[in-house]
C-alpha cells in the first residue's frame, strides 16, 4: 500500500513528488504516457510564456522551477523554454531525486474504500490512503458552445503550424494559443482571419483567459497591422460544411466561409473521467474545492493539484 498516489507526472505531479520524497513519505506517481508528455505534445515552436530567471528576491531560484535547487534557466541557459525542453527538465528532476514514477500506467477507474482509494489501471490495481489528482488539462482540449465542432480542429493538435499547406485560415479564439498559432502562420506568409468575442488588447481585466501575457502580446503587436491579418469581433455559434466550404456562423448572423478547416484555440478542461463522480462542480464548470486543503468538496483525502 502507498501512503500517497499522485496521478500525472507534469510539473504539479513531479513537484509534489519531490516534496514527498524529501519528507520520507511513501508515495507513487502514476503516469499515463511518459514524464512531461503534455509538453512533448506542444506545437513545435510554442514556448513557456512565463520567463525563467536565474534568481529573484524571494529566494526561489527560477520562476518555472518546481522544486528547490533546480532551474530550467540554468539547465538550458534561456528564459522561454519549448515544451520539449521543459519535459526534459522534468525528467532531469525525476532522475536527480530518484523519484518513484511509473510510466505507461493509465488510471481507468477510481473507487473509494473504507480506508482509502483503489485505482484500477491498464497494468494493475493500486491502493493508497491519500490520492492527489495532477492529471492536468492539456490532454483534454475543449471546443465549447460551438455547434458543429466536429468540423473544426483544436489548435493543440497542430504540432507543426509552419508545415500547413494552402492559405486563408480562420482561427476561433484570440488569446495565448490563438495568437501564438496566428503568429506562426503569418510568419510563414499565410493569410489569417481571427475571430474572438472580446478585444484582444483589452486591459480592463486581470482574467488570464482574456488578457495576453506580455510575451504573447509582443507577438500580437507584430502581426496585428500585417496585411495578412484580419481580426473580427464576434462569437462563433455554428460551423457547417457544404461540399468543400466551411461556413462559420456568428451570433450576430454573419457568416464567414473558408476552404480550410477552422482552427479552434478554445482552451482545455480538467482530465476528470475516472474521478468525475467525486467532483462537485462550481457554476463556471470548475471543481469546487475546500479552501484550506484543496480537497474535492464533500470528499476526504482526495486532492486536486
Amino acid at each position: 500500500m502507498n501512503t500517497v498516489i499522485i496521478v500525472g507526472s507534469g510539473p504539479a505531479g513531479i513537484g509534489l513528488a519531490s516534496l514527498l520524497n524529501q519528507s520520507n513519505i511513501n508515495y507513487l506517481v502514476l503516469e499515463k504516457n511518459e514524464i512531461g508528455s503534455s509538453f512533448l505534445n506542444w506545437p513545435k515552436d510554442m514556448e513557456l510564456i512565463t520567463p525563467s530567471f536565474p534568481s529573484n528576491a524571494f529566494g526561489q531560484i527560477d520562476l518555472n522551477s518546481i522544486c528547490e535547487k533546480t532551474s530550467p534557466a540554468f539547465l538550458f541557459n534561456k528564459e522561454h523554454l519549448t515544451g520539449e525542453e521543459y519535459s526534459e527538465y522534468l525528467s532531469e528532476v525525476t532522475d536527480y531525486f530518484q523519484l518513484n514514477v511509473q510510466s505507461n500506467t493509465e488510471v481507468k477507474k477510481v473507487s473509494q474504500q473504507k480506508s482509502g482509494w483503489l485505482l484500477e489501471t491498464n497494468n494493475d490495481q493500486y491502493f493508497c490512503k491519500y490520492l492527489i489528482w495532477a492529471a492536468g488539462e492539456f490532454q483534454n482540449p475543449q471546443i465549447k458552445n460551438i455547434s458543429g465542432s466536429n468540423h473544426c480542429i483544436h489548435s493543440s493538435l497542430i504540432r507543426n503550424p509552419d508545415k500547413l499547406q494552402n492559405d486563408n485560415f480562420v482561427i476561433i479564439g484570440g488569446y495565448e494559443s490563438g495568437v501564438q498559432i496566428a503568429f506562426e502562420l503569418i510568419k510563414n506568409n499565410k493569410q489569417i482571419t481571427l475571430i474572438n468575442p472580446y478585444l484582444i488588447d483589452d486591459m480592463d481585466t486581470s482574467d488570464p483567459s482574456r488578457v495576453l501575457s506580455p510575451y504573447t502580446f509582443d507577438k500580437y503587436e507584430k502581426i496585428k497591422n500585417s496585411p495578412l491579418y484580419k481580426e473580427i469581433l464576434g462569437t462563433v455559434e455554428k460551423v457547417t460544411k457544404n461540399e468543400n466550404l466551411y461556413h462559420i456562423e456568428l451570433k450576430d448572423g454573419s457568416v464567414y466561409k473558408t476552404e480550410r478547416i477552422p482552427i479552434c484555440a478554445t482552451g482545455f478542461s480538467l482530465v476528470k473521467k475516472p474521478i468525475e463522480e467525486f467532483i462537485t462542480f462550481r457554476h463556471d464548470g470548475n471543481p469546487l474545492l475546500k479552501l484550506e486543503t484543496d480537497e474535492f468538496f464533500g470528499q476526504t483525502n482526495i486532492f486536486l493539484s
